[in-house]
Parts: structure tokens; sequence; C-alpha cells
């Protein structure tokens, strides 16, 4: 079936008869044992279900093929030994199959699915791989979200950029209006600009993802190993074509929709007004009765669907609802300006004096032109603010699930990860803890993953005695004395809310479970809130499990202690105990949560990176925003300087206008998340993971965000405030 390319340049495997008869027997990847200094004749150190054993090198492999898998940390040996050695019994994971020449793969496949008993199931080797795809497809839709924010927000600056163009070039476009340019022509001027500069700007971006990649995939790999147990092979960047392409042709789209509205208003540029000075061009309008109803009949829309939608609706869809809420609220951000700059003009003023007021009057007469740099602040708070929400309530909902079904008082793992899907635990370790002074009573846990109806979900088998004993108040639905009487005699199951949901399952429906040793059927007698799996659990009494699935490993020992016992003293034995003879990581409650929390901020750390992206992004229109307003006020600057005015004071009033519009894009991210969070505990949470998390609303983050963001603004407008200051003055007055 596969080639071991077992390496000639040292030895074969000397004797096979040896290697197959003697259960140490192993061959290792030639990386590793590089790595290791070890070669053939040495002994090899392993933690297997029957402590620690010696396992003697008897040949090496090639780094192809297998021998590439996790970066060459790969060994080999009979599986019959590793049947013995890790106590396996006579259970296999898989057998593996080629078809004879000519037979066709789906002919044999059916013949198979006919013949082989239940639980068994015939799959291709892609379909595994699939498999894992679905199981990190989580982590996917959050980066997808985070991508299309960070996309929003540059679309903002986009849109704030071209603004500064037309506002720079306004005698320019005045005068090719004068000589006959056509408006179309001067549209295209602009939109092709935009075009080469999202081209620029695309290739830029791919360069920057593609040194980026390493990163991430090392963030990621930890992650997925920590949440799903599966360890990945260490890969280098890949530059991927098929997915540059699209990135470069969605970076100039965005920048010809930026560019759209800014090209429109050039395009219909009244000449002789152009050929004015600055500060005769008339007052803008803020917003019409038809863009008022536009934008909130968006947001309306945007509400309703997030609460009524249908929940089977790919997620992807379902992030339309959002986007329709935030079309809307910008439709009314110029409106939303204009209203808050004249509610902070009385504090501005006096706090800030006359240079305070005129700040944000600017805001309040030119609400359009500040509305571009409030919307990319909104959007990036907005994402700042709801994705701490999330976390935050996400963490409130472990704590309570920790506090109610994992309460036990130490926790015996198999991995640093919590568990492996390969070495698990004997049952004798359970007995020989419950032998430590201290200890009341343990429990062994197996959790693994079955199919079910076509799909996988996570099964879990306690001892549902002591189980029940801890955590039986934590059934949500069912009667807990019906559960507590009939669970450990293997006469039904709980099920997690996810697992209900996913599968449409009720309180006492009846499941049927194809088991190796034929069909199992149990009703349910219970539904708890589980979050270890996204695809939803079943938990059933260990004797149950160990009958139908011919499986005594343990993945977890818990252990409850006796009232006034020491928690670090029984931890130190169990450590002492499992010294040399097991890899077993003990945790008490305490660092029980504390690892799950850290999980939750590992798990969310690319959201992090992207998210200083967008502020980032969002105080460089802070930058253009107020360069515009130098540009446009220059003028005004000069006669202010010409009566009396100091440097001081239009530095101040700059500075000032940069504060009340981070002010300004504070509030109305905070507004926009609150929607957003609603969106994403309500929809992505139920989307993805099959459950909904109590909505929770980060007041003390948004009041800690706002000196941050203060302080943020304040060097975004240093430069302009320097630059405005520094005008000449004769200059300024006569510009034009």
């Amino acid at each position: 079936l596969r080639d071991y390319e077992v390496d000639n340049s040292q030895t074969t495997v000397s004797d096979p008869l040896v290697f197959l008869a003697q259960p140490n027997s192993i061959v290792l990847a030639r990386p590793f044992a590089d790595k290791n200094n070890l070669k053939v004749g040495d002994k090899l150190p392993l933690f297997t279900s029957r402590g620690r054993k010696d396992f003697i090198v008897q040949g090496l492999f090639k780094p192809v093929g297998i021998g590439e898998v996790f970066g060459g940390n790969i060994a080999v040996m009979d599986v019959y030994s590793a049947q013995f050695v890790f106590a396996r019994g006579h259970n296999l994971d898989r057998i593996d199959l080629m078809t004879a020449p000519g037979e066709s793969i789906e002919a044999v496949q059916g013949r198979l699915r006919e013949k082989l008993p239940s639980g068994v199931d015939v799959l291709r080797p892609e379909t595994r791989g699939q498999g894992l795809d679905k199981a990190v497809s989580a982590m996917r839709e959050v980066m997808l979200v985070t991508s299309f924010v960070a996309l929003i927000v540059g679309l903002y600056i986009i849109f704030n950029s071209f603004m500064i163009n037309v506002n720079q070039r306004w005698k320019e476009i005045g005068v090719l209006r004068a000589v006959g340019v056509e408006r179309r022509n001067i549209s295209a001027m602009f939109l092709t600009e935009a075009l080469v500069m999202g081209a620029l700007g695309s290739v830029l971006g791919i360069v920057a993802g593609y040194y980026m990649a390493s990163a991430a995939s090392k963030l990621m790999g930890t992650a997925v190993a920590s949440v799903y147990g599966l360890v990945s092979t260490p890969t280098s960047a890949s530059f991927r074509i098929d997915f540059a392409i699209p990135s470069i042709a969605l970076g100039m789209a965005a920048s010809l929709v930026g560019a759209w509205y800014p090209a429109r208003g050039a395009s219909r540029l009244d000449p002789t007004l152009a050929l004015h000075n600055i500060e005769a061009r008339r007052r803008e309008a803020v917003l019409g009765w038809k863009r008022l109803t536009i934008g909130a009949v968006l947001i309306l829309s945007g509400i309703l669907l997030i609460r009524w939608s249908p929940k089977f609706l790919n997620v992807r869809f379902q992030f339309v609802y959002a986007a329709l809420f935030l079309l809307g609220l910008t439709a009314f951000l110029p409106k939303i300006v204009e209203w808050i700059a004249r509610i902070l003009r009385p504090l501005m003023s006096r706090l800030g004096g006359s240079e305070g007021a005129l700040a944000v009057d600017t805001m309040i007469q030119a609400p359009r032109r500040s509305s571009a740099t409030v919307g990319a602040l909104m959007i990036g708070l907005m994402f700042v603010f709801s994705t701490g929400a999330f976390i935050q309530s996400y963490q409130r909902v472990i704590d309570r699930w920790m506090t109610r079904m994992l309460n036990s008082d130490l926790f015996v793992a198999t991995s640093q990860y919590l568990r492996s899907p390969t070495y698990h635990f004997s049952e004798e370790l359970g007995e020989q803890i419950a032998r430590i002074p201290g200890v009341k009573h343990t429990e062994n846990v197996r959790f693994t993953s079955i199919s079910f109806r076509n799909s996988s979900t996570a099964l879990v088998s306690y001892q549902m005695k002591e189980f029940m004993a801890r955590a039986g108040y934590a059934i949500d639905e069912g009667d807990e004395r019906i559960a507590r009487d009939l669970l450990p005699k293997g006469e039904g199951v709980l099920v997690s809310r996810n697992f209900a949901a996913r599968f449409k399952v009720g309180l006492g429906d009846r499941l049927l479970m194809e088991t190796p040793t034929g069909p199992l059927e149990r009703p349910v007698l219970g539904i708890v809130d589980d979050y270890r799996s996204e695809k939803g659990t079943i938990f059933m009494d260990r004797a149950l499990y160990k009958t139908y699935w011919k499986d005594d490993a343990v993945d977890f020992v818990d252990i409850m202690l006796k009232p006034g016992a020491n928690a670090a003293a029984v931890k130190s034995e169990i450590e002492r105990l499992t010294a040399g003879q097991e890899q077993a990581f003990v945790y008490t409650n305490a660092e029980f949560k504390s690892w799950v929390f850290g999980l939750v901020d590992q798990f969310f750390m690319l959201n992090y990176i992207q998210l200083v992206v967008a502020i980032l992004v969002a105080t460089i229109g802070i930058v253009n925003t107020l360069i515009i307003s130098v540009s446009e006020r220059r003028r005004e600057i000069g006669i202010i300087r010409a009566i009396g005015g100091l440097r001081s004071q239009i530095r101040k009033m700059v500075l000032l206008e940069a504060v009340a519009i981070s002010v300004v894009g504070l509030l109305t991210g905070a507004m926009a998340a609150l929607f957003n969070t609603y969106f994403m505990v309500h929809t992505v949470a139920m989307v993805l993971a099959g459950y909904r998390i109590p909505f929770f609303y980060p007041w003390t983050m948004i009041l800690m965000t706002l000196p941050i963001v203060i302080f943020i603004s304040l060097l975004a407008g240093w430069w302009p405030a320097r630059r405005a200051a520094h005008l000449r003055v004769i200059e300024a007055i006569g510009y034009e």
C-alpha cells in the first residue's frame, strides 16, 4: 500500500521476523533519528498504556512519503505489537484497502458497505481530509469575518483619500471642465487612478500576507492541536496564485467602490464654482429624507433578519444581515456626526475654549467630510467592542459550564492539549490514584468521536453514578431524579444543547447509534449545556460504552477529594506516582480553568492582530480628514493668524478636532457594536457552534478604550496640526 523507502545508507530492517515477533521493535524516520542521535540498535523510551517502555530501533526510513508526516517525527511498528503495548485489545483504527486492477472503487465501496457490520464506515482517503477541513471551518469563518471588516475599514479610507484628491485638485477640475472635458472623462480619470492604486496596494498586501502566513500557520496549528487534539505537519509558506488573483481583483474592486462617489462628485462640479476661492463653495447638504428612509429600512431589515432568519442558512449568507445594518448606519453617518457634534460643542467650548468650539463647528458645517473617518473608526471599534463582548460572553458561558459540568477537584490528562487521539491511560491508573490519601473517588472518562446520521459527533463516557453525584444539577431539560436512576444502569443518555439543535433531537427521543457490535438505541434523558465540541456531544455510562465499543481506554481521570484534603498535596502525589511511567498532566480545578481561558484567548489571537490593523488604518483616516480640514480652511486659518491668533491656538484647534472625531467614532462604534454583538451571539455562534451565547455588552471596555482612542487621535493629528500652525499668513489669506 505504501513504500516506506528504508534507508539503505546505513541498514535495512536487519531481521523482519525479529521485527514482527518482538513487541518493542520500532522503525524511525531518519530526521527524527538524526535530531535525537539515534541509530539502529539504540533504545527509545516511550510512554505506553502499560507504562514507560524501551523500544529497540530496528531500522530507519527516508524522509519521503510517510517519512515527511509531522516533519519527520514519525515511527512505525507492527500493528499487533502496537495493540499490545498501547492496550488497544483487538481494536484497529482503520483498515486500508487497494482495489484490484480494473475494479471500480465505487462498486467495491458499495459491496463492502453491504457486507460490513454497522458502525463501520467505508470512506475514500480524501473524505478524511474533508472531515478535518470541517473541523477548522469555524476558525476559517471567523478569519473571513475579520478580513471582511478590515476591507470595509480600508474602503472608508479609500473614500476619504479620494475626497482629499478631489479637494486638492478642485481648481484643476474646474479648468478641465471649462475647456470642454466631458464629465465622464473626469470621472474616468479618478476611477483609473483608483484602479491603479488598488492594484498596487493589493500586490503589496499579498506580499505582506505571504510573509505573515508562516506566523498565522503556527498560531492556527497550536489552536487546532489544543481544541481538536490534531497535530499538523509544519509547512513553509507557499504562494497560491488561485488566492492571489481573486485578492487583487477584490482590492481593485474595493478601490473602485471607494472612489466612485468622489469621482462622481468631481464629474458634476460646477466650473464657475470650482474656479472661485475655496470659501465660495456651497455648504454641503447633510441628508435628505430619501437617504434617511433608505438607511432606516436597511437598519431595520438587518435587525429583523438577524432575529428571525432560519438557522439552516449558510453563515456567509447571513453575514449579509450585518452588512445591511452597516450600510444603513453608514447612510445615517453624516446626520449622526452633526447631531453628536452639536451635543459636544458646549463641552468642547468649556474644556477647549474658542479653539474647541471652532473645531466642532468644522464637523457641524462639513459632516460628510468627517463621516468617512468616523465610519472607519466606527467599523474598527465596532469589531473591537463586539469581539470583546463575544469573548467575554463566551468566557462567562465557559465558566458556568465548567462550574456545573467540569467541577472535579483535579484532572489528569493524557496530553498537554488535554487529550490525545493515540495515547490513552489504562483503567489501572484510576485505581492507583483512588488509593492516594485524600482522594474520595475517581472517574475514568473516555472522549471520542462516532458516526451519527451520516455525520460525526463527540461521545463522552462517564462513570455516571459518580458524575450525577457531582454534576446532576447541570441537566437543564429533563427530570434529574429519573436521569440519576437510569443513567448509571445504561438505560439512557444525555445530549448537549448544540447536539439537540443540530440533529433536531428532543427530550424523550430515542437515539439510534451504530456501534462496532451492532445498533444501540437509548432514550434522551436530559439536555445539558456543553461546549467541548461544536459537533455536539452524547454522554453515556462508561460500562455501556465498553460493552458496545469494546474499548476500555481512558482519556481523563477526574478526581474528587475528601473534605479538607489539600489539592496541591494530592497533585504532587499523583505526579510522583506517574513520574517515569505515564505521560500524565495533572491540573487543579483552578489551573484547568486558567488553561481553558488561555485557549479562548489563543483561539482569537488572529482576530486581535487583524483588529490592530483595522485601528491603524482608521488612524490614517484621521490624518486624511484633518489634512482636508486644514486645506479647506487655509484662508480661515490665515485670517485667525492675521488678527492675532497664535500658532499654539491653531495647533490646539486642529488637535481638538481630532479628539472630537475620535469621540464621535467611539460613540458610533459603540452603537454599531451593540447590534453586531447581538449578531455574533445570536447568529454566528448558532451557525458555527450550534448554540447561542448569552448577550453581554462590554461597557467597561468602552470606557477603558476612550483615553486610548483620544491618545491615538492626538498622535494622528500632530502632523496636520503642525502643518496648519506653520502656514504662511499671506499665502493662506490668498489661498484659492
